[in-house]
């Protein structure tokens, strides 16, 4: 696992690492010793709405893919995840 900042990962642009660095997540190590539930709970309570395309660049960026590539059962599964439909 490695230990890269959030800016040097594929996926995380300015507007995405900034808010995730307000919730304590600097690095890839960072985001993958958290949930999504946890993280869209800490958004929240900064007053931040996340999108589900924020989730989705996480989970493409955990795979080395680009955003865009995120599946129709990926999308459900963390549709699910977040209680969303």
């Amino acid at each position: 696992m490695s230990n890269r900042r959030l800016e040097n990962i594929r996926n995380f642009g300015p507007y995405t690492t900034g808010i995730l660095n307000q919730i304590g997540i600097y690095t890839e190590q960072d985001l993958l010793s958290t949930d999504y539930p946890s993280i869209s709970q800490k958004l929240v309570e900064l007053g931040i709405q996340p999108n589900l395309n924020i989730f989705y660049g996480i989970e493409m960026a955990t795979q080395g893919k680009v955003w865009t590539e995120i599946s129709a059962q990926e999308k459900q599964e963390i549709k699910q995840i977040l209680g969303r439909k």
